[in-house]
């Protein structure tokens, strides 16, 4: 009877340890909410919340033959030192604005605040704001293997990133949508 009760206790202590810990990968992990409001004509709002290391994990189960079609043209690889170079240089300048174009019904601003390249579209249809974080940049692209185009990228990327809005888009119609990082 001893052994029974000894076993059911040991089960129990490994249960509780494997949800603690999983609760905690997941408390301490970061996160990516992705908000939509639809304003009309059928109101909505979807608010997605998420923790980046499933989808690290589900991109990892893609099959290797569904990115055989993802190649990059070698002239990319070719030219790694220089685009590795210029990532740094733009991590390592100061703050500044990089590009503004101005049209008739738009206009984009690019500019370099922090370790963050901000892009900044004021259409008349709709405002568009994104944050790419370039010491995500920079890592992603120096774990790379430079050949075919890889989802870790994207989450290396991400690892990297403030928390905070990474893209937000306003339509003139009441549309927002709204992907930030926790």
């Amino acid at each position: 009877m001893r052994m029974r009760e000894r076993g059911v206790s040991t089960l129990g202590g490994i249960l509780l340890a494997g949800l603690a810990g999983i609760l905690t990968a997941v408390a301490i992990s970061d996160w990516m909410v992705v908000d939509v409001r639809i304003v009309d004509p059928d109101p909505m709002h979807i608010k997605v919340p998420f923790p980046l290391f499933i989808a690290d994990i589900a991109s990892s189960l893609i099959p290797e033959e569904a990115m055989e079609d993802a190649e990059v043209p070698p002239e990319l690889a070719a030219n790694k030192e220089l685009i590795l170079a210029a990532v740094t240089s733009l991590l390592d300048a100061p703050d500044s604005a990089l590009v503004k174009v101005s049209a008739p019904d738009a206009l984009v601003e690019i500019s370099k605040l922090g370790d963050n390249l901000r892009i900044a579209v004021d259409a008349d249809d709709a405002v568009v704001r994104c944050t790419i974080p370039l010491d995500g940049v920079l890592y992603a692209l120096e774990q790379w293997d430079w050949k075919t185009f890889d989802p870790d990228l994207i989450f290396d990327t991400l690892g990297k990133a403030d928390n905070g809005p990474l893209v937000t888009v306003e339509v003139d119609d009441g549309t927002k949508v709204a992907v930030n990082l926790w």
